[in-house]
Formats: C-alpha cells, sequence, structure tokens
C-alpha cells in the first residue's frame, strides 16, 4: 500500500501490533488505533506521520523511544488510558506537535520541562494532578489552549504561559484565586473556574481581554468587582450571592449573558444593569427575589418569589 495516507483501525479489537507494521508506509499522515486493547504504542511509526490517535486504550507507559522520528507529527490524542506518570523525555522528538490530548489517565505527577515549542492545545483533564513543576511550561512559547479540569489542583499555576488564549480549571480544589498574579496573560480571553471551592475572586481587572468568566458552584457570597470592561459572559450561578448592586456592573458595557441562577439573592438594586446597553440574556431562576426591575432583556425567572414587575 504504498500511497496508502490514511489508515483507521479503531474498535477492532486489536490488542497487540507486531514491530515494523507500519514502518514501510512512507506516505502514512494519519493513524487512527483508538478503542482497542493495546497496552503500549506502536514500535517504529512512519517518520511522514502528523496525526495518532490511540485513546480508550490500556497503554500505562509512555518511553522516550516510543515517538522516536516523528517530527511531523502534529496531533497526539492518548486519552483515556492508564498513563500514571509523564516522564520529561516522552516527547522529545515532537518539535512540531500541535495539539496534546491527555485527558482520563491516571497521571499523579508530570516532570519538566516538556520540549514541545509548538504546542498550541494542551490537555490533561479528569486526572490526578495536584501540582505542576514550576518550570513545566517553561517551553510552552505558544500554547493557546489549556485544560486541567478534573483534577486536584489547590493552587492555580504561577508560571502560566504569556500565549494562553483559553484556561480551564473546572473541577479542582481552589479555594482562592488571585488574578492579580496572573496579570502576564494579557491575551487570555476565556476563563472557566466553576465546581471549585472558591469564596472570592480579586483582581479580574488585570485580564484587561477576558470576555467569558465561569464562576459557577463555588461558595461566592458577592459577584467579583472591577471586571474587565470586555467581558461578554459573566457565569455566577450555584453560589451564595445575596445582593446585586449598580457596582458590581460598572463598565461592563459589553456584557451580553448574565447567570445568578440557584443564589440567594433577594436584592437587585434598580439601575444595577443600566450600563449594561449589550445585555440580553438574564438568568435568576431559584433565588429570593422580593422585586426586580425590568429591561429590554430575556428573563429566566422561574422559582423566584416575585408578587410585583415594575417597568
Amino acid at each position: 500500500m504504498s500511497a496508502l495516507e490514511e489508515l483507521v483501525l479503531s474498535c477492532s479489537g486489536t490488542e497487540s501490533i507486531e514491530n515494523n507494521t507500519f514502518k514501510r508506509l512512507s506516505t502514512l499522515k494519519s493513524l487512527e488505533l483508538y478503542k482497542n486493547q493495546l497496552k503500549q504504542i506502536p514500535i517504529f511509526l512512519p517518520s511522514g506521520l502528523e496525526i495518532l490517535k490511540l485513546a480508550d486504550n490500556s497503554i500505562n507507559t509512555l518511553h522516550a523511544t516510543d515517538f522516536e522520528g516523528l517530527v511531523k507529527l502534529r496531533v497526539l490524542d492518548i486519552r483515556n488510558n492508564l498513563i500514571a506518570t509523564l516522564p520529561s523525555s516522552a516527547f522529545s522528538s515532537l518539535c512540531n506537535l500541535q495539539s496534546l490530548i491527555l485527558d482520563g489517565n491516571n497521571m499523579e505527577s508530570v516532570s519538566a520541562p516538556l520540549q514541545l515549542p509548538r504546542l498550541k492545545y494542551l490537555s490533561m483533564a479528569d486526572n490526578k494532578l495536584n501540582s505542576l513543576p514550576a518550570s513545566f511550561f517553561a517551553s510552552f512559547e505558544s500554547l493557546q489552549f489549556l485544560s486541567l479540569s478534573g483534577n486536584f489542583l489547590a493552587k492555580v499555576p504561577l508560571d502560566l504561559p504569556k500565549s494562553l488564549l483559553s484556561l480551564k480549571l473546572e473541577k479542582n480544589q481552589l479555594k482562592t484565586v488571585r488574578l492579580r498574579d496572573m496579570k502576564h496573560l494579557e491575551n487570555l480571553s476565556e476563563f472557566f473556574l466553576s465546581e471549585n471551592q472558591l469564596t472570592a475572586v480579586d483582581g479580574a481587572q488585570f485580564l484587561p481581554n477576558l470576555t467569558t468568566l465561569e464562576l459557577s458552584k463555588n461558595q461566592l457570597q458577592a459577584l467579583p468587582l472591577r471586571l474587565p470592561g470586555r467581558l461578554q459572559k459573566l457565569d455566577c450561578s450555584n453560589n451564595l450571592i445575596q445582593r446585586v448592586t449598580a457596582q458590581d456592573f460598572q463598565g461592563l458595557q459589553d456584557l451580553k449573558h448574565l447567570f445568578l441562577d440557584n443564589n440567594a439573592v433577594s436584592i437587585f438594586e434598580a439601575g444595577a444593569l443600566q450600563q449594561c446597553a449589550q445585555l440580553s440574556n438574564l438568568a435568576l431562576e431559584q433565588n429570593l427575589l422580593i422585586s426586580i426591575p425590568l429591561r429590554q432583556v430575556i428573563l429566566r425567572i422561574a422559582g423566584s418569589q416575585v408578587p410585583s414587575l415594575h417597568p
């Protein structure tokens, strides 16, 4: 098969692959082997490979030689395996790797540094990580999307790359977040912090390009103050917020979506949303509202105690 470019052997019940099976497929660019019973990375893969998908197998160890010679590899998906550790030498040959997916493994620790200068997308969600080495992100000069959701992190890593556009830290054990310590992330547009143990979020104004901030299912008692002016979506549902004031939304002229479902809001100050000229979606389900000033927004207030509505 001298002209073969794409090979899909997924969901085939494959338990092992002999050495050199794919080595002579010099034109092969994409190899998909997900949902099998493989226990190791196939040895001697063709050097022209660009996409390798090994998700949903039983691979438990990564070796430095597993990806040797794969200098053209751009996408590597090893999610939902049994990998416990991530050695720093595992990806040393992958100088052009752009997307690395390691979700759903058993990783408790990772080594540093990983030399992946062109990596743009990194996901290590749903593992068992409680910390990351100080220099872990040192070589990630191009990283734009990072997901560490579903781990046991108690602190936000402080050496995150400046190039980040999206950061996902949902379902961890964060109790405090000092965004002023992250002010070097001037390009960050999306920040996801839902399902943690946050009681307060401080310093959001230091992230000037933030457009999405998700804080649902925490323990916030008030909305974050001094939010960045470019914010378009704020999700603070399922918290302990009791009062909404005009000061909370000062300067948020671009805010379009506001979610305050399942809180304890009993006071919603008149004029609180006056500056939010772009607001089109306001959700206030399951609160303790006595009254609320109506605006030209989509209101979802099911389950709240509102005896009267005043335009």
